[in-house]
């Protein structure tokens, strides 16, 4: 347990390892690298790849700093993406969807032609009390191109419409992030302060050729300041008191303009900014095999919106509109946990009341929401456990959909909000089996659940000419989801390796109105995944996968839409001698373009590396040899079918050079 406060009252799931280290390690200057070049067949040009890492630690001092470029399709951004940061619970969302091309069930690395680079630098000072001082700041910094082609069916009871688009994007991206700690771990009390700031700029103009012609350009910055403060109080053996407060400050301007072949430009502007503050505090007691605790506070959140809609007049829009949808939230959330032998129960029963402040026409209101779970574990044996639970809830109103105005939200498309607040509620059940052998190596782990949900207001979709618009009405609408999944995986001794499977299942019922007819649809989507992995001696490792996802659209009393996407991937690592180290893999994509016709699709990679010595290695590598250039594939939307190809990156050359200090 790495907070000392909680020793004896809490186990943590974090590994924990204990160094110590040598005095002759302390003080040490560690760095190494890679340097890499070679060639593009698409795009045609030169190749580079380069990564320094840098780290010093000592008795008071540690610092770590990684410098990474390149062209070869590598995406950096997800590696300075904080996964321990705790989430507001209200979070600024952008309302423009102008996007480049994309191509799911694709290694992104296939079709990312970029130009990034990333520094990341992290520094920690312990102070003479013990306490810890920390510093983290990250730049990321990303060019990146995309082609593609799509046509997209709307699916009408009075006859499909067809949108045949070429598109060509060309993106920058610019993000600077900082993170100031301060923290202090004794055994009476723990201590953690964090300021933080993250900033990007976004801008991406996006050609589209085709039924529509058209030049999109967004510029789309984020601005983001958060401080989180945590303190947990022990008093005597068994009773903790925790607080926590939380401030965000959040802007989100967007500007869309859009420049239509024979016509006047047009466009939107929204900008929305926030404040968000949540204070709780939560008492924990124990007595025996109980844990009583309860969770209570205030929260606040000042929210402003204003759009304007310009160079376009359409007949029953709002085309400009400025907006706050404010609230004051106190909740209460107690909870129960009882243990006896093999059975574990947990009962949770939050409570919010929340008074909102709006601007306009739309009056105060106050609300009550109550959101009951209950938890059943079974440990049947040591190795196996069934769990049952079940909620009920009623939620609040998403305040990002509440407005007048009808937003733009790329050249065809307009979203309009509900002019009145509403609720939904839904209720959702759910079974989970695990068991684990660690001995005969065997692993089994399943859920299914069940979920249905109802609302004031339906959703609507409208295809009037060139334009296409989604918004609500206030008529009662419902939906149903089923999701069931699967993963069972066994040892192998005899070829030192691995067999198992993974499967998915998908079901949503929901209902919109369609061309001013209620229209009901059913989405599915079936996954089947089983794989294997062996190792031949200690010089030869292989592995194995097969993929094979169904969907299914379903509308009303049209028939049925079905696809079919086959995955067949799979590598082989051959080690002759410590020296040398030969990879060879790729994958078979099998996709379904429409009905009896697919398209086929063989993608292959190799790589030869030689250890020449510990601190010098040298590699070569080749991927796309067969210099595959076009992926194609098909999707279901709502009431939609999506049939898209896009550019992949071409073969490529690399010899790459790693470096140890």
């Amino acid at each position: 347990q790495p907070m000392q406060v909680l020793r004896g009252l809490s186990f943590s799931d974090q590994a924990a390892i204990n160094l110590k280290m040598k005095n002759s390690a302390k003080a040490t200057f560690i760095a190494h690298g890679t340097l890499a070049g070679g060639w593009s067949d698409q795009p045609a040009g030169a190749l580079w790849n380069g990564e320094i890492f840098t780290m010093m630690v000592m008795g008071k001092y540690q610092m770590l700093t990684t410098f990474k470029g390149n062209n070869t399709g590598l995406d950096l951004s997800g590696q300075v993406f904080d996964f321990t940061a705790d989430r507001s619970s209200e979070e600024l969302t952008g309302y423009t969807s102008v996007g480049a091309p994309s191509t799911p069930n694709l290694a992104r690395k296939r079709s990312y032609f970029n130009r990034s680079w990333m520094v990341s630098s992290s520094h920690l000072w312990k102070t003479k009390k013990g306490s810890d001082i920390r510093l983290q700041l990250d730049y990321n910094n990303d060019r990146v191109t995309a082609q593609g082609m799509s046509a997209t069916t709307y699916f009408l009871e009075s006859g499909d419409k067809v949108i045949l688009e070429d598109r060509n994007s060309l993106s920058h991206r610019n993000a600077l992030k900082g993170k100031f700690i301060y923290e202090a771990n004794e055994k009476t009390y723990f201590l953690n302060n964090t300021l933080s700031a993250d900033l990007s700029w976004n801008d991406l103009r996006l050609n589209t050729t085709g039924s529509l012609p058209n030049v999109q350009s967004t510029r789309n910055p984020e601005y983001s300041v958060t401080n989180d403060l945590k303190i947990i109080k022990r008093f005597g053996k068994n009773r903790l008191i925790t607080f926590t407060s939380r401030n965000e400050w959040n802007s989100l301007p967007e500007h869309l303009t859009v420049s239509r072949d024979g016509g006047e430009a047009y466009g939107q502007q929204v900008k929305q900014y926030s404040f968000y503050t949540d204070e709780r505090a939560s008492y924990g007691l124990v007595l025996n095999r109980v844990l009583l605790s309860l969770e209570g506070g205030l929260t606040g959140y000042f929210r402003h919106l204003d759009t304007d809609l310009w160079g376009i007049e359409l007949e029953g829009i709002t085309g400009s509109e400025g907006l706050t949808t404010d609230y004051l939230r106190v909740y209460a959330s107690p909870r129960f946990e009882w243990s006896h032998r093999k059975v574990e129960l947990t009962l949770g029963l939050p409570v919010n009341f929340y008074t909102y402040f709006f601007s306009g026409a739309l009056a105060d209101r106050s609300e009550f929401f109550i959101s009951p779970s209950l938890s059943a574990k079974w440990k049947i044996t040591p190795r196996m456990s069934l769990r049952l639970s079940g909620s009920a809830r009623r939620s609040p109103a998403s305040l990002h959909n509440i407005h007048d105005a009808s937003i733009l939200t790329d050249y065809r498309t307009f979203n309009s909000g509900t002019d009145d607040y509403y609720t939904s509620s839904g209720q959702a059940v759910s079974i989970s089996y695990m068991f684990r052998n660690a001995r005969k190596g065997i692993f089994v782990n399943a859920l299914g659940r069940y979920s249905w949900n109802r609302s004031k207001f339906g959703s609507v979709q409208n295809i009037l000419g060139d334009y296409i618009f989604y918004s609500y009405t206030s008529q009662p609408s419902s939906s149903r989801g089923v999701l069931a999944y699967a993963n069972v995986s066994k040892t192998l001794d005899f070829m030192r390796g691995a067999i198992g499977v993974n499967t998915n299942y998908n079901r949503n019922e929901n209902n919109m109105w369609s061309q001013g007819l209620a229209t009901n649809y059913i989405n599915d989507s079936f996954s089947l995944a089983p794989h294997v992995n062996g190792n031949i001696s200690s010089f030869v490792n292989w592995n194995l996968r097969f993929t094979w996802r169904k969907e299914f659209l379903k509308i009303s009393e049209m028939p049925r839409q079905t696809t079919d996407n086959f995955i067949y991937s799979g590598s082989l690592t051959v080690t002759p001698c410590r020296l040398v180290t030969w990879t060879t893999g790729g994958e078979y994509y099998r996709n379904q373009i429409e009905a009896d016709s697919y398209k086929n699709m063989f993608m292959l990679d190799s790589k030869l590396t030689f250890n020449i010595t510990k601190r010098l290695e040298l590699s070569a590598s080749l991927t796309n040899i067969l210099n595959r250039k076009e992926y194609s594939y098909t999707s279901f939307g709502t009431l939609s079918q999506y049939e898209r190809s896009s550019r992949l990156r071409g073969r490529e050359f690399m010899i790459s050079v790693y470096l140890k200090k």
